[in-house]
Formats: C-alpha cells, structure tokens, sequence
C-alpha cells in the first residue's frame, strides 16, 4: 500500500517524516505500506510566539487567507482556535468557530486542491492518504473532491484509505462552508481510521470528522493524549494491527 502524506500547518515534509517514524517503521519493515511525503503549497510564517514550537524554518501550509483579500478583513481559522469553543456537540463547536465562514481562503482552498491533483498525477498513483491536522482537513476535502468529481466526470478516485490525525471536518469550496453531519448528506465513503487523543483540546474537530465519515467504516483509535501523533512502540504496534486489518478486510493494495 502507498501512502501519500499531508503534514499539518507549519510542518513541511521532513518534519513529518520525523513526527511518523515510528509508524513509518512498524509498516514498512513487513513490506505493509510506503509513505511518500509532500507538504502544502503556500509557504508560512508562525504565530508570534510559537516560533520554537514549530521547530526550524522553513515552514508550509496548505490553506491560508487570500492574499487577493482586503487585508483588514482576512480571518484566519488558526488564530481562532487559541480561543477554541466547546459546546454540546461537535457539530456545535466547529459551528461557534467558523461563524465568520472560510470565505477568505476560497482561492487558497481551491489551489490547495489543485496542488494536489498535480502531485496525484506526477507522484502517484497512491492507495491511501494520510494528514495530520491541517493536513487531514485538507485530505478530507480532496476525499470528497475525488466522489464528487466521480460523479459528475466518472473519473474514478484514487485513495481507497484514510487515516487522519487529529483532524477537523472538510471543507466545501464552492459554498465556502465547513461540512458538518447534521447540515449535509455528504459523506466520505471510503473506509477511514481517526487518531484522536481524548485530552486535545480540539478533539471536537476530530469528532466533527468522524461524524462525517461512513460510520460503517470509519474506526476510532485514541490514544488518550493530546495534538499530537503517537510514537510509544505499544501504541504504535496497535496502530499498525488496526491499518494491517483494515488492509485485509477491505482490500486496499
């Protein structure tokens, strides 16, 4: 199984080279998958303060507020989430968090997707996708990209896999709206494995995702942390048993 790889804002390609190892390496030395890494189009300058977090320069993202718009009304989804809601439901807290919308990353959001129907098309084919963060958002999106286009176009989609790491909800570009399972009937259909830690302080993003996925399909894994990827060997060699299974079961080479 190849594995295209989506690292979350303010990462780049070897940084989650570094963050997935452990699992790059409980998958690969049994000949289960091969990872290839790519990182988001737009290069990126880290909140004040968060410099250090994000380790050494340079840094990428896949979604940010159109340079075309006026500047004193871009609204950056990341820097509301130092403000980050908790309501009753997941659907309810992403609601609270985007109520201005995304309409400033429409041509970001857009190009997003273009970058990586171009990296499908010149690196691929691939069998699944991984993304972490902003990353798994992104590949969410792609995901139901991919069925629309099918539907309208027949073009078949390429992943047949997901795994997502402490991801939120896709988006959807042509309504500017993030998509939420209580106010639409799309759904991710292929089969999905969501990596949440019960103690992220934005797990209800995670849940957000979740909730729109197939739920005959979609598996939740916690491995009971917070925004981060899990490394300790334990968790890891479970990790790697559910992605084997679910190779298994449903045919994903």
């Amino acid at each position: 199984m190849r594995i295209l790889c989506l690292p979350g804002a303010y990462g780049s390609a070897d940084k989650f080279q570094v963050q997935l190892a452990p699992l790059v390496k409980e998958l690969t030395e049994d000949g289960t998958a091969t990872f290839h890494f790519i990182h988001g189009p737009c290069k990126a300058v880290p909140p004040d303060g968060f410099e250090e977090y994000f380790g050494q320069p340079p840094y990428f993202r896949f979604i940010e507020p159109d340079k075309s718009v006026d500047k004193t009304k871009q609204d950056d989804i990341l820097a509301r989430i130092r403000d980050f809601p908790d309501c009753e439901t997941p659907e309810d807290t992403m609601r609270e968090l985007m109520r201005e919308g995304i309409a400033t990353t429409h041509r970001s959001t857009d190009n997003a997707l273009k970058y990586l129907l171009k990296v499908m098309k010149e690196q691929g084919p691939f069998d699944a996708i991984i993304g972490y963060s902003e990353g798994a958002t992104v590949a969410a999106t792609l995901l139901l990209h991919e069925q629309r286009r099918f539907r309208k176009k027949r073009i078949p989609p390429m992943f047949k896999y997901a795994i997502f790491f402490a991801g939120w909800p896709p988006m959807d570009p042509d309504r500017h709206t993030v998509i939420l399972s209580d106010e639409s009937d799309d759904m991710i259909e292929i089969p999905t494995c969501h990596i949440i830690g019960s103690l992220d302080p934005y797990v209800h993003g995670s849940m957000a995702l979740y909730n729109v996925c197939d739920p005959d399909t979609a598996y939740i894994f916690d491995h009971a942390k917070g925004h981060t990827l899990p490394r300790d060997k334990d968790t890891v060699k479970e990790l790697g048993d559910v992605v084997r299974a679910a190779i298994q079961e449903y045919g994903i080479y």
